[in-house]
């Protein structure tokens, strides 16, 4: 659909016509299925943002939206711990390209991907949501489809937008506030340009909602005869928060208090080994659920007839966000050895620990009293700058040619980070001849670690404030991706034929990225512990993940060919005929050249009814953060199902330089039906299918899956290969327990999905319907009906459904009906989420029943009005009406790890009842 941006009584001649889908502009109608959604009517189902109100709609499913929510427990790429990367079909923001007025936008993240919430808000005019493949006309990515944002470039005027909310619970309070202007300015130009704050301080602990406080998590193996149970306050029975003793004189007991001891309580066993429910254990407290939020964002465009037939202009958009404070710190419960002599012990646990001649004991402590000392702040901050012309040449062809440069830069500080070398040597207090507690190894090694302070971890919140300055310190990672993008357009009708002009369009694109990352505290740094009295070493530098530096960067050249080819036309059963292709031919440094095409079909038989056919190839090629990211080591509680052994573990991620692009073949067919019997009515059916081979995925070692099949395998399996054990497979002992397991990306996984989408829109005036009946009524109904999507992550992996289980619904319905009458408007949106199995994997066998389905609704009521000559629109919104509570299912992966990662169901909303007050007023 083409949509001029013109305004009548502009002076230029030369305008920018926005298409998305193509290059062609002379009013083709793409053959891909298309959803175009107004600012207006996304603002006013969603107040937070754009991206929030599109990922409603039902094509968008497992958009990456506050990513950091799930406490940093990832591996591999560093963790981008908040943002808005929509995400098309379930196929991953990396496979959905983002577009601002059709052109490419440069990468705001380290890992390749744009945070659509950077994109300026108040003056878009629509978003055109395309769901068919389009790298044969953008190149890369466009391979779940395409998500464009349009801008009007004819805004004149200043628009000033302020509003608050807050949670039914009296949480999570907003704030979002914005200016917009524009006008005619040096007789032949134009000026737009907006500033945008948004503040949001998120959940800031998984105690602050009834559903993530009673620590729900999956115990069991998920085998049939020890099936997945979602299980209810559960607890760690081998840890405590004080420390629990497990070995020696007092084994069985606990710390409560500085050098107290008592009874251990285990709780009640399940059957996942080292968890319980109730008793005495530890778990993971205090984590955030939603990140905390704040956004600043400029934009501004210059543009300026050189001539009726040249336009320049000059865009420049730039944003910070930052999500400070975020508790993120997630160190497992690591034993450590007290040994006999320390200073902080009683004088009886010392008297007992001699009776027993016991030179020391073993506590596992999880030490969630120090995690509430550490913190994660990240901010992203990029700009991008386009400079470009554009204007008509031979009558009918319409030129463009632009240069882009973009930067984005993430920053991640992480406050109080444990240094386990001074943490170790801390921990070992005695006392020196004087009669004073210090650290053991300022005696024997005087100088080696100097201002070591004893550190007293013998009971919950025991440890001194000079300990704790002693052992922590700010760990930080920075990357930088840059982006120089140079390109060039031209579309128009080459000749006519027997049916009507044939259009084509050639364009051309060079672009060279690059990304470094820098880091303070390497992961790859081996922790020195020399001179230390300690027990089993440690295996880090560092409790909470690091990032090691890292560096790379390509280039991509690319050209492409589209045409329009009329058949038919104004012939009995066709009124329209007519064929549309379009391939490109693309050349990267990193991994080679590839080959693109689409091939549609847009047939007409009479005027309320067109079918639409396409088919394409396309390729998602690997970002500079699956390539070449650094190395990144977290520690993990796992649940080993060939040990029997719940117990701490490395995970290693890093980039795959060897990566290759994705190969995708999509395929469409459609309908499109508007009767010239019902006026203003339309309706259309589209039916998609989509396969990717060469896909890039990951293969981690920790997840409960990998860790199966390996077992099923009898250790022959190649995704073995990601776990590292000391001892040969057929050790099933403890001591077999992994060492290591990578998480890393290949080229080895394979997705298909398939399905339809349906919508429905009519408005009316009432009483053209029924005489005197007042105001105007709109109506839509969107359906997403996508029953599979499945994936193998190894040639020789089990299939897994993803659809219909937890995380993506095979049907999403969102319905919005608006009424308006005079100067009062209302608008309700529904939206509705299918029920959800707990797997799709049938190798893990789940007990209890599906998750149900559910239903969302929000209303708006807006009121609009006049004051001192200007005009206002004071707002209401209430989402959430109904205060429906997310669906609980929480990752296998951290089914030994009570209070880990995220508890409820992707795509459904965490906050709850929410309430939003605004005013727009324009000048």
């Amino acid at each position: 659909m083409a949509t001029a941006a013109a305004s009548a009584t502009a002076p230029q001649q030369v305008e920018e016509v926005v298409v998305t889908g193509t290059h062609i502009r002379d009013g083709f109608t793409s053959p891909v299925p298309e959803t175009i959604a107004t600012a207006d009517r996304l603002e006013a189902t969603t107040p937070t943002t754009i991206p929030d109100a599109l990922n409603k709609l039902p094509q968008f499913a497992g958009s990456a939206i506050n990513a950091g929510s799930a406490n940093g427990a990832g591996s591999g790429p560093p963790s981008v711990l908040f943002g808005n990367f929509l995400s098309l079909r379930s196929l991953g923001p990396v496979r959905t390209l983002i577009l601002l007025d059709g052109r490419r936008v440069p990468p705001t993240t380290l890992n390749g991907q744009v945070d659509t919430n950077t994109l300026p808000e108040m003056l878009t005019q629509r978003v055109d949501v395309v769901t068919g493949g389009a790298s044969a006309v953008y190149g890369s990515d466009a391979v779940s489809g395409v998500v464009n944002f349009v801008l009007d470039h004819k805004f004149t005027g200043l628009t000033v937008e302020a509003q608050t909310g807050i949670s039914d619970r009296g949480d999570v309070p907003s704030t979002k506030l914005g200016i917009a202007g524009g006008g005619d300015v040096l007789d032949r130009g134009h000026v737009i340009w907006s500033y945008e704050h948004y503040q949001n301080t998120g959940i800031k602990a998984h105690e602050d909602r009834d559903y993530s406080a009673s620590v729900p998590v999956y115990t069991g193996a998920g085998t049939a005869a020890n099936p997945f149970v979602l299980t209810q306050d559960a607890r760690l029975s081998g840890a405590s928060l004080g420390g629990l003793v497990t070995s020696g004189p007092f084994k069985g007991q606990q710390f409560v208090g500085a050098g107290v001891l008592a009874p251990f309580n285990p709780g009640t066993p399940t059957k996942s080994n080292g968890v319980a429910v109730g008793g005495d254990g530890a778990y993971y407290s205090g984590l955030a659920l939603t990140p905390p939020v704040r956004s600043d964002q400029l934009f501004g465009r210059f543009e300026y007839d050189v001539s009726n037939d040249v336009k320049a202009y000059l865009q420049v958009n730039g944003t910070e966000e930052r999500s400070a404070d975020q508790l993120t710190a997630n160190a497992p419960p690591t034993p450590f050895t007290i040994f006999s002599g320390n200073a902080f012990l009683s004088a009886s646990q010392q008297a007992a620990l001699t009776a027993a001649n016991a030179p020391s004991f073993t506590v596992a402590r999880l030490s969630r009293d120090l995690a509430a000392d550490s913190s994660t702040t990240q901010t992203t901050s990029n700009y991008n700058i386009t400079a470009g012309l554009m204007g008509t040449t031979f009558k009918d062809f319409v030129w463009d040619a632009y240069y882009t440069h973009g930067e984005a830069r993430v920053r991640s500080d992480l406050y109080n980070n444990i240094n386990y070398p001074r943490f170790y040597a801390a921990l070992d207090a005695v006392k020196d001849p004087g009669g004073n507690t210090v650290c053991r190894v300022s005696i024997t090694n005087p100088g080696l670690y100097p201002g070591c302070t004893p550190l007293n971890l013998l009971g919950n919140n025991t440890a001194s404030a000079a300990a704790k300055a002693y052992i922590y310190d700010n760990t930080q990672w920075q990357a930088l991706n840059k982006i120089d993008d140079v390109a060039a357009t031209i579309s128009g009708v080459a000749f006519q034929n027997w049916a009507g002009p044939v259009s084509v369009a050639l364009d051309a694109e060079y672009r060279s990225q690059s990304l470094v990352e820098t880091s303070n505290a390497s992961s790859l740094t081996t922790p020195v512990t020399t001179g230390i009295r300690l027990g089993a070493p440690p295996t880090t530098n560092w409790a909470y993940a690091t990032q090691a530096p890292q560096q790379g960067s390509n280039s991509v050249w690319e050209v492409g060919v589209e045409s329009v080819f009329p058949l038919l036309k104004d012939l009995p059963f066709v009124e329209k005929l007519e064929v549309n292709g379009a391939a490109r031919y693309t050349d990267y440094s990193s991994s080679g050249p590839a080959t693109t095409w689409k091939v549609g079909l847009n047939y007409q038989p009479i005027d309320d009814l067109r079918f639409r056919f396409s088919e394409s190839r396309d390729i998602r090629a690997p970002t500079l953060a699956d390539l070449y990211a650094g190395t990144t080591i977290s520690i993990l509680n796992v649940n080993d199902p060939h040990t029997g052994v719940n117990g701490v573990i490395r995970v290693q991620g890093g980039g795959n330089p060897n990566l290759v692009p994705e190969v995708a073949r999509t395929s469409t067919a459609g309908v499109v039906y508007t009767p010239s019997w019902i006026p203003r009515f339309s309706l259309s059916f589209d039916y998609y299918n989509i396969v990717i081979d060469n896909a890039i995925g990951s293969i981690n070692g920790s997840n409960t899956a990998i860790l199966q099949e390996c077992e099923n395998s009898g250790g022959t399996s190649p995704v073995c290969s990601t776990i590292v054990r000391p001892l040969p497979f057929s050790d099933h002992s403890a001591a077999n327990f992994p060492t290591l397991v990578y998480n890393l990306n290949q080229n080895i996984a394979q997705t298909y999905t398939h399905g339809f989408d349906v919508e429905a829109r009519t408005d009316r005036t009432l009483s053209d319907l029924i005489g005197g009946l007042p105001g105007h009524l709109d109506l839509r109904l969107l359906w997403s009906h996508q029953p599979v999507l499945k994936s193998r992550t190894y040639p020789t992996s089990q299939l897994t459904e993803a659809t219909g289980v937890a995380g993506l619904s095979a049907d999403r319905v969102t319905t919005t009906v608006g009424y308006e009458i005079g100067p009062f408007s209302a608008l309700w949106e529904a939206r509705y989420l299918s029920s959800q199995a707990r797997s799709g994997n049938p190798l893990q066998v789940y007990a209890g029943p599906d998750l149900p389905a559910i239903w969302y609704h929000d209303l708006n009521f807006t009121y609009r009005f006049r004051s001192a000559g200007h005009d206002l629109q004071a707002f209401v919104i209430i989402d959430n009406l109904f205060d429906q509570q997310p669906r609980i299912s929480p990752s296998t992966t951290f089914a030994g790890i009570p209070g880990f990662g995220t508890p409820y169901v992707t795509g459904d909303d965490p906050v709850g009842r929410y309430y939003t007050v605004g005013l727009r007023m324009k000048y």
